[in-house]
């Protein structure tokens, strides 16, 4: 995770100068199909403006907008006395209804969604690390926070993970794991998806130039059936193989 510092100097909310000690950690998504960082720095460094985040997530990784121990203005309500918040930015193409992502594309997103999904776990790891939060207990979204009357009524990031498989039951777990020392636990799908391009990878080797006499022969001989010059050998194979040129005897 790479996290650039563009503290809004310009912005009412950071001229308030005032901190915080962060109990947790509150979740957004922009609700606008925006990806450009650039964007928001642009838009939120002046006065006037009535939001600011601690941080915004993006494709390029982190970029701090506050101190983590500032007060910022993201919650509307008492969650800006008490939690860090970043915004999560949304791909282009879609448009909103009444809180709904109209034409929103999560096959076309999933490559984007997967990187600024697994960049706001690595990054509540580490305020969790940095501030000692329990990632179970201390990490909310908006919506959560609308629920527990710390927050103003707002749906994200609910109406946006689950089109990716993911909910912020998930990202808690996830953030639990690295935490831990461990990877963020691959749901079925990912370990599919994953497998079956591995598999795809594996039969589009070729023979490397090397090896292609000894492929023959071994193909002519029948020791291979030609296939998979670049696949892994199991143990099972090779005692196969060691039968085929009449090696384990009788």
């Amino acid at each position: 995770m790479h996290i650039t510092e563009h503290i809004l100097t310009n912005s009412d909310c950071y001229k308030a100068g005032r901190t915080i000690k962060p109990r947790g950690i509150m979740v957004h998504s922009t609700g606008v199909a925006q990806p450009d960082v650039n964007v928001f720095l642009k838009a939120w460094d002046k006065p006037g403006v009535n939001a600011c985040v601690h941080a915004i997530v993006h494709q390029g990784g982190v970029t701090e907008t506050l101190p983590w121990n500032w007060r910022g203005w993201h919650a509307g309500g008492g969650a800006n006395n008490t939690h860090i918040s970043f915004e999560i930015l949304e791909p282009a193409g879609h448009t909103y209804k009444g809180g709904t992502m109209i034409g929103y594309d999560p096959v076309k997103n999933g490559p984007y969604f997967q990187q600024v999904y697994d960049t706001a776990v690595e990054l509540c790891a580490y305020l969790c690390e940095k501030y000692g939060l329990d990632p179970e207990q201390d990490i909310i979204d908006h919506a959560e926070g609308c629920k527990l009357g710390l927050a103003s009524n707002h749906s994200d990031v609910g109406h946006w993970f689950p089109k990716h498989g993911k909910s912020m039951d998930t990202l808690r777990a996830d953030v639990k794991a690295r935490l831990k020392g461990g990877e963020p636990e691959m749901t079925q799908e990912q370990f599919d998806a994953a497998f079956t391009a591995h598999e795809g990878e594996i039969s589009a080797r070729t023979v490397s130039d090397w090896a292609k006499e000894a492929w023959k022969k071994a193909k002519d001989a029948g020791v291979f059936d030609g296939t998979a010059p670049g696949a892994p050998l199991t143990r099972e194979q090779a005692a196969l193989i060691l039968e085929r040129l009449g090696l384990l005897g009788k």
